[in-house]
Order: C-alpha cells, then structure tokens, then sequence
C-alpha cells in the first residue's frame, strides 16, 4: 500500500502488487484512474507489462510525483540519522524513490 502520487494522501490508499510473472496491479482505493496515477509518475499502461512490445515514450513525471519522492528520501534518511532500522521494504523502497529521483536529474 502507498499513498497516491495525485492527490496529498494523509493515509495509504494505493494498492501495488506485483505478480510471478512480473506485470503489476494497481488499484486506487480513493477512486483514481490507474491512467491517472501512472501518468503522475511518468508512467503509462505499457509500464505495467513487462516485454510489452510497443512503449509509449514516457512522459516527465509532476512535481507532485518528484516531491512525494523526495518525501519518502527525506523521510528514510533522517529515520536511519537517528539510528533506527528499516524494514527490507522500506529500504527498498528508498533506494526507489533515490533511483527515480536520480533518473530525473533530481538530487536526493
């Protein structure tokens, strides 16, 4: 679950699953289309198919999407600054929002 990248969530109400054969779910419990969400982030349908033959070119991501990014980098390092542990998903998913940021021309 994670918040979503178009509207300022206070709770997690974005669903993200992948599967064995490495396409990916989503599904917005506060009623965004997944279109929307993945164009916030730069993405679009093709995204969520690996080895789909035909990608669309990808789009910049919003600032909404650079800043939620940023949050979640901010957020991760100063909880390692003051020494606490983070889960194996929760470091991964630093070193997603540090990758995206980085893929952007954005400093983490």
């Amino acid at each position: 679950m994670a918040r979503c990248p178009t509207r300022a969530d206070k709770t997690p109400s974005l669903s993200i699953r992948e599967l064995d054969d490495g396409r990916v779910l989503l599904h917005d419990f506060g009623g965004e289309k997944t279109t929307d969400v993945l164009a916030a982030i730069g993405l679009g349908l093709a995204d969520l198919h690996p080895g789909s033959k035909q990608r669309p070119p990808r789009r910049s991501p919003s600032r909404a999407a650079i800043e939620h990014e940023q949050h979640i980098v901010a957020l991760g390092l100063s909880l390692l600054a003051q020494g606490k542990n983070l889960s194996p998903s929760d470091l991964s998913r630093l070193e997603t929002a540090r990758r995206r940021l980085e893929m952007v021309g954005v400093r983490a």
